[in-house]
């Protein structure tokens, strides 16, 4: 809240105490003021940002709506597919292939999906997620399952030991979780743009995720 670019239209509604590097470069896309950097002026330069972590979420956006909150930003998820260590999230009681999560209209969207239908004039804007093209490691490389401490060894030719990099071989299908809820605004990340003439000149990012959703 006190950074040069938001000093003083940060107001934290949750009592939330730590501070996240990504939650203070998003607020500064969100409401930087171009002070004493212009070009880092944000979308809302002159607006005031409600902050909250990301606790307990669903039923402050429920409060806050019906208190007449227009818009919120939800730029966080849960972990989907591969990532670093190298570790896999998917769940092999569904698929040894594929993260159930990618697509699937889950609990979370649900849950976004009726609030936002209680307050028709609240726009929730998610994050498509940074899943896509996240690979998995070389043949022989152990990774784990999850957080479970069971390793195994990445092997290609062996169908239960070799999930494929998210979003597949396409890059499709590699949005999670409350990022697939239907009444909400679900946002993905394009390269820089330097100098807009037409939508030729917008190019698509290499790891923002695409759906569909799986219905």
């Amino acid at each position: 809240a006190t950074h040069e670019q938001l000093s003083g239209r940060v107001i934290q509604q949750d009592g939330a105490t730590s501070l996240s590097n990504h939650a203070t470069h998003v607020a500064g896309t969100l409401i930087g003021d171009g002070t004493p950097v212009a070009s880092a002026k944000g979308m809302a330069p002159q607006a005031t940002l409600w902050a909250y972590d990301w606790s307990n979420d669903d039923a402050e956006m429920a409060a806050a709506a019906a208190n007449g909150l227009l818009v919120s930003n939800h730029s966080y998820g849960f972990a989907t597919g591969w990532s670093s260590g190298p570790r896999w999230w998917g769940d092999t009681a569904y698929s040894f292939k594929e993260d159930v999560g990618f697509g699937l209209y889950s609990s979370p969207a649900i849950s976004w999906d009726q609030i936002a239908e209680a307050a028709p004039y609240y726009l929730i804007v998610k994050s498509a997620g940074n899943d896509r093209n996240d690979a998995p490691p070389s043949n022989g490389t152990d990774y784990e399952y999850r957080t479970s401490g069971t390793l195994f060894s990445y092997d290609s030719s062996d169908p239960t030991r070799s999930p494929e990099q998210d979003g597949g071989s396409d890059g499709y299908d590699c949005i999670s979780w409350a990022g697939n809820a239907k009444n909400i605004l679900t946002v993905g990340a394009v390269d820089d743009v330097l100098s807009y003439s037409g939508a030729g000149d917008v190019g698509m990012s290499s790891f923002s995720g695409w759906g569909p959703t799986d219905d």
